[in-house]
C-alpha cells in the first residue's frame, strides 16, 4: 500500500503546484483590476498587494489542489473504465465546480465563527451574501475554466502517457537522443486458441479488461507505457528507474497477482484465467519524435527487438518471465526471486547466441 500510495504523489504534486498558479493568477487580476468592494483592504503600509496575491495563492491554491487532486484520484479509480474521455472531463469539472461551493462556504463559515454574538441566521445571511458578489461569481466561472482545460491536459497525458507531452511541447527529442532504457515485452498466452473460443468481439473486451488491469501496475512502478500492440504491451522506464529494487521484474508479477485476484471476474465473464508471459531486456536506445499528423516518441535500438524475441521464446522454454544475460549482469541479488539460467539460444536475426535467464518468486503466494 506504500509503493501505491507514493505512485499518486506525482498527481497530487502537480495539482497542487497548478492550483497555487491558478489560484495566485486570479489574486493578482482581482486585485488589480477590482477594488470597489472592499476585499483587499491592506490593514498594514508594510503589506503591498502583490503580498495579499501571493498568500491567498499560495494556502488557497494549496487547499484546492490538495482537495481537487484527491477527488481526482476517487474519481479515475471509479468511472475510469465505464466513462468516456469527455465524460470524464465533464464530470471532474462539474465536482471541481461544487468542491469550489463548499470551500467558500466553509471558510467563511469558520471565519465568522470567530466573531461573537451572531446567530445561525445572521451568519447564513452573510454567506448567502458573500456568495453573489461578484468576486465569488468570476472565482467559480474562473474554476470552471481552468479545471476543464486542467482535465483535458491531464486526459491527453494520460494518452500519451506520463511525461511524454512535456517531452513533445518542450521539444526534448525533437532530433534523436540516446537513452538507457529497460523494455518489458508483456504477451497474452494461447492468444490465438482465446480468439478463435470467445469470438473477436469478446476476445476484444477480454484485451480491454487486460489492460485496464495492468494500470494499476503502471502507477505502482511507474513504468511508462510505449505501445499497445494487439494483445502486447510494452513498458519502459529508464534503466536506473527500472533495475532499481527489481522494479521491472516486480512489475511483471504484480499485473499476474492482479489477474489472478481477478479470476473469478474472468472466469465468470470468459470462462477462462488469462496468463501473460514477458520478455525483458536493457540497453542503449535513441529516442526521437516520429510523425506530424499523429506525433509520438519513438525508440530504435536492437534492445526493442532482442526483448521482443525473447519474449517469443518463453512458451517454448515453459517460462512465464525470460530476461537477457545483459540484464541480469546488472542486477542485484533479491532473495524472494530466483535466476536460473535456461541455456543459450538463437534469436531470429542475431548471428550469436544469446543466454536467457528465467525469473521466478521463491513463493508464489499473493
Amino acid at each position: 500500500m506504500k509503493r501505491l500510495s507514493h505512485s499518486y504523489l506525482p498527481h497530487i504534486l502537480f495539482s497542487v503546484v497548478a492550483w497555487i498558479c491558478a489560484i495566485t493568477l486570479f489574486s493578482f487580476i482581482r486585485i488589480y483590476g477590482v477594488d470597489e468592494e472592499g476585499l483587499y483592504y491592506i490593514v498594514s503600509a508594510e503589506i503591498s498587494t502583490w503580498q495579499i496575491a501571493l498568500f491567498q495563492g499560495l494556502f488557497m491554491g494549496a487547499a484546492f489542489g490538495l482537495i481537487f487532486g484527491w477527488l481526482d484520484l476517487v474519481i479515475d479509480k471509479r468511472v475510469r473504465k465505464q466513462a468516456t474521455f469527455g465524460v470524464v472531463i465533464l464530470v471532474r469539472s462539474l465536482i471541481h465546480l461544487l468542491a469550489t461551493l463548499v470551500i467558500i462556504h466553509l471558510s467563511i463559515y469558520f471565519s465568522l465563527q470567530e466573531v461573537e454574538k451572531l446567530t445561525h441566521t445572521q451568519i447564513s445571511d452573510i454567506i448567502r451574501e458573500h456568495v453573489i458578489t461578484r468576486t465569488t461569481i468570476l472565482l467559480l466561472i474562473y474554476t470552471a475554466v481552468f479545471s476543464f482545460l486542467f482535465n483535458l491536459i491531464q486526459q491527453i497525458n494520460n494518452m500519451f502517457g506520463p511525461g511524454i507531452l512535456l517531452n513533445i511541447i518542450s521539444g526534448k527529442y525533437h532530433r534523436p537522443t540516446e537513452e538507457r532504457r529497460v523494455f518489458v515485452f508483456l504477451d497474452l498466452q494461447s492468444s490465438t486458441t482465446y480468439a478463435e473460443q470467445l469470438g473477436h468481439k469478446l476476445y476484444s473486451e477480454l484485451i480491454q479488461d487486460c489492460f485496464y488491469d495492468l494500470t494499476d501496475t503502471v502507477r505502482k512502478y511507474q513504468a511508462a507505457v510505449y505501445q499497445y500492440v494487439g494483445d502486447e504491451a510494452v513498458l519502459t522506464w529508464r534503466e536506473e528507474d527500472g533495475l532499481a529494487d527489481w522494479a521491472c521484474i516486480r512489475a511483471c508479477f504484480h499485473f499476474e497477482d492482479t489477474i489472478r485476484k481477478r479470476a473469478s471476474y474472468y472466469f465468470n465473464k470468459y470462462d477462462l484465467v488469462p496468463a501473460f508471459k514477458a520478455g525483458i531486456n536493457c540497453g542503449p536506445v535513441m529516442v526521437t519524435e516520429v510523425g506530424v499528423v499523429k506525433k509520438e516518441i519513438a525508440y530504435h535500438s536492437d534492445v526493442l527487438n532482442t526483448a521482443a524475441r525473447i519474449q517469443g521464446r518463453c512458451n517454448e522454454l515453459g517460462q512465464r518471465v525470460l530476461i537477457s544475460s545483459y540484464l541480469q549482469e546488472r542486477l542485484s541479488p533479491l532473495p524472494e526471486y530466483r535466476v536460473e539460467e535456461v541455456g543459450e539460444v538463437y534469436l531470429k536475426g542475431k548471428r550469436q547466441q544469446v543466454k536467457l535467464f528465467a525469473v521466478n518468486r521463491n513463493s508464489d503466494e499473493i
